[in-house]
């Protein structure tokens, strides 16, 4: 786990940046003036710095006290943030237990930082949402009351939306504010904690669920088409990651290595060196990076080719297409009908 980069997808982002909308904070001038990737409300599914991220709601929401801000950042989150599939195969599991199971399997989508797991107390059902490398972060609740409301999410999903947990644990010190006493009145809330987590009772958690009786479809094979949503193949690991926190500012041309170390947290000659150690190179993450972002857009028929070309930063659809060519040996007008004349008769 050391080292590793902190990314979430950008759709979580967009909670906060509802809430601070409604607040009236400045938006829009905020983000032209951050680290975020441009356009970040319009890509939901691309990842983006965890530590740039809370840092900057925190900044443009100063006005709030962060665990208030948390707090209703948490009240806009809501299953719907997850991908189509994971949502499926959350919700067609058949008791709440079985969901957060499931739940804390896929989360590593969601979060590279984020480390979910089941711990039975007796009566009750910890559900441990620790952000590995984060836990000092001055601003880690922004991301705590998102991962907590999540795993109430899914127990809500079975157990009624009045349910509230008889505990909440914060690493963060921050004292909770009295809109999140109000918000939960019959909860423990706990702050300054080992480890961030949820405190469930354990028949809350054994309610059959009407509405996965309803799905045709068995939960496992859900389970397998959300990791595969997800990319399981793609291990969390340094030089992945890497390319993920590229590819949203290929568009407005491509980073400079010091801006993408700064934006991982360590210096650039840390990050020559672990890129050499993993042995790779800056310019071959950028050219992966590129690649795989060029793939994805290509899966889709209606993305013309030229739209492709800009996204991933070439303003000379020509010169795409022979970089294209250069790493793959086919142009992008041939991977895309190939790739979807073989997907037509799997």
């Amino acid at each position: 786990m050391e080292g590793r980069l902190a990314l979430v997808r950008a759709t979580h982002l967009g909670d906060y940046i509802s809430v601070l909308r409604d607040i009236g904070a400045p938006v829009d001038r905020d983000l032209d003036r951050s680290a975020l990737p441009p356009d970040i409300e319009a890509t939901p599914d691309f990842y983006v710095s965890v530590p740039v991220a809370i840092e900057w709601i925190a900044r443009t929401g100063r006005d709030l006290e962060p665990m208030a801000l948390g707090l209703l950042g948490a009240g806009k989150a809501s299953l719907a943030s997850l991908r189509p599939a994971q949502r499926a195969a959350i919700l067609t599991a058949q008791t709440g237990l079985r969901r957060l199971e499931t739940l804390t399997t896929l989360s590593r989508f969601e979060d590279s930082a984020l480390e979910m797991h089941i711990r039975h107390e007796g009566d009750n059902v910890r559900i441990v949402c620790n952000m590995v490398g984060l836990q000092r972060h001055p601003f880690v609740c922004l991301a705590e009351w998102l991962n907590l409301q999540g795993v109430i999410s899914v127990v809500r999903s079975v157990a009624g939306d009045a349910w509230n947990p008889s505990e909440l644990c914060f690493v963060s010190t921050t004292r909770p504010p009295d809109a999140v006493v109000a918000a939960f009145p019959d909860t423990r809330i706990l702050v300054g904690q080992p480890e961030t987590s949820v405190v469930v009772a354990r028949m809350d958690l054994a309610r059959p669920s009407a509405s996965s009786a309803a799905s045709a479809r068995d939960p496992a094979s859900l389970l397998a088409s959300a990791e595969a949503a997800g990319d399981s193949s793609e291990v969390w690991e340094f030089v992945s990651l890497l390319r993920l926190l590229v590819q949203p500012y290929l568009s407005a041309g491509r980073p400079d290595i010091a801006f993408v170390a700064g934006l991982a947290g360590i210096s650039t000659r840390t990050l020559q060196r672990r890129l050499k150690l993993c042995g790779s190179s800056y310019s071959t993450i950028l050219q992966e990076a590129s690649f795989a972002l060029a793939c994805r857009l290509l899966a889709d028929p209606a993305t013309k080719v030229i739209d492709v070309a800009m996204t991933v930063g070439y303003n000379n659809p020509q010169h795409f297409t022979r970089a294209f060519r250069r790493f793959a040996g086919v142009t992008p007008s041939e991977y895309r009908h190939y790739d979807f004349r073989h997907q037509g008769t799997a």
